[in-house]
């Protein structure tokens, strides 16, 4: 049994691609709506009538409290699994069955998913439904590759550490740090490099993007700002455009990576 767990609000635009990706590739979905307005949940119906979706009981993205409840929902099912957003697509260079061995036979109970931000080469390029959105949309940085702080400050990476890697695993919960992008399972900082999370936060970079980044600012709890967590969601438009600019520019064609083209190709298509 393979799952996938995603939380959402507002994502009627990437939706199509990302259930269109990850439905071949999962058994089973548990799709989390917290408190969409758009057409989000229709198109999961539409799209994804076989898998689960359900209304979070919360109505500010809480740290805590939504990772407990994705966990809450990871507890009900066995097998391997993960919890993504809609921005993140997982990629792999071969057949997850075989990841899935490989990490059974080495004693370990999962990986991490190496975060890999695309960044849109070419705005002007409007992608189409009928393709797969990670072969129209391919630049961007790969997380891991950054090991200067100083650079990933000049850039606007987020943390002096890579902060978009993804915990695939077939623990019963994923025991995550706030944010699920890491975990207190010591396998969890342990990568597989065929096994990536492309992640379109800059990517289609037109201004349905922009605005469903902004909107999220209205979903915080207040606590957690008061924290400083989340405050990357608090971003206008120009600060966003001059985020996108900069890492645009340092920005590499993923279908020349060593990994991430093969990962590309192979878990591309439908």
């Amino acid at each position: 049994m393979r799952t996938v767990i995603c939380h959402f609000f507002n994502e009627e635009y990437l939706l199509p691609w990302w259930l269109k990706h990850h439905l071949p590739m999962f058994d089973y979905g548990i799709l989390i709506d917290h408190g969409s307005t758009d057409r989000s949940a229709e198109i999961c119906r539409e799209l994804a009538p076989n898998w689960r979706l359900v209304r979070s009981r919360l109505t500010h993205f809480d740290a805590f409290l939504t990772d407990l409840e994705v966990m809450n929902y990871e507890q009900e099912v066995v097998g391997w699994k993960i919890a993504l957003t809609v921005t993140e697509f997982l990629m792999c260079s071969v057949p997850l069955e075989h990841l899935e061995t490989q990490l059974k036979e080495m004693g370990r109970v999962g990986c991490a998913a190496s975060g890999m931000l695309v960044i849109d080469d070419n705005p002007a390029q409007i992608p189409t439904y009928d393709l797969p959105l990670p072969l129209q949309k391919h630049w961007g940085i790969d997380d891991n590759a950054i090991s200067d702080v100083q650079e990933r400050i000049r850039i606007g990476n987020i943390g002096g550490q890579p902060t978009r890697n993804r915990f695939y695993h077939n623990n019963a919960v994923g025991m995550y740090t706030p944010g699920r992008h890491g975990s207190y399972l010591p396998d969890a900082s342990f990568r597989i490099l065929n096994l990536m999370v492309m992640v379109f936060h800059y990517a289609p970079w037109t201004e349905r993007t922009i605005a469903r980044k902004m909107q999220i600012a209205n979903k915080l709890n207040p606590s957690d700002v008061a924290r400083g967590w989340g405050n990357h969601h608090l971003r206008n438009a120009e600060t966003l455009q001059g985020d996108y600019e900069r890492k645009r520019d340092v920005s590499i064609d993923f279908m020349e990576h060593a990994h991430a083209r093969d990962a590309l190709l192979f878990s591309c298509k439908y």
